[in-house]
């Protein structure tokens, strides 16, 4: 039976691994974004958030949740970022107790610019030291962590894709009988 009070040796080098991954991988991406953007990881994060989202406006709390940052750590990125006209803020007109963030279009044009070199800089990171299938069990297991911590955030994620595994497999089933 798993202790819960102790980790296993297996389960202290696992979580040390992650513990890594999760402060050593943002500051490279953190050193990237402002080597060729100008821009932090935190500011690129809120960004990138606002432009995956519908109509490339949320709610500040929202934001704040989504980003993992505090609402005044948001409002101070967010201050920086209209500076440089990439954000709008305005009153929600159904509510005006709660503030919307609203990506500009020279906000989504920055996005645009910024992520085949953000990306080239994830997959040389993560994606290239895994093959296929570990790539799926990465999903898998981040999904799996995540969804308990923050559903929302997932929900706002694309849909998965197909599993090339899958068809694969199903060709070989196929083709045996």
């Amino acid at each position: 039976m798993a202790d819960p009070e102790h980790l296993t040796p297996q389960q202290d080098r696992t979580w040390s691994l992650l513990v890594g991954v999760m402060m050593w991988l943002p500051a490279e991406l953190d050193a990237y974004l402002e080597r060729t953007a100008g821009i932090s990881h935190a500011e690129y994060q809120v960004l990138r958030w606002l432009s995956l989202s519908e109509d490339r406006e949320v709610h500040m709390s929202r934001l704040a949740a989504t980003a993992s940052v505090t609402p005044s750590h948001l409002s101070r990125i967010v201050g920086r970022l209209e500076k440089r006209q990439w954000i709008t803020r305005s009153s929600d007109p159904y509510d005006a107790r709660r503030t919307l963030a609203r990506l500009t279009e020279a906000g989504a044009q920055m996005v645009r610019r910024t992520e085949p070199g953000y990306a080239r800089e994830v997959h040389r990171h993560v994606f290239a030291r895994l093959d296929p299938r570990e790539a799926e069990q990465l999903e898998d297991l981040t999904e799996a962590i995540l969804t308990p911590l923050r559903e929302d955030c997932v929900q706002l994620l694309p849909a998965r894709t197909p599993r090339s595994h899958q068809g694969e497999e199903a060709r070989r089933a196929g083709s045996s009988s």
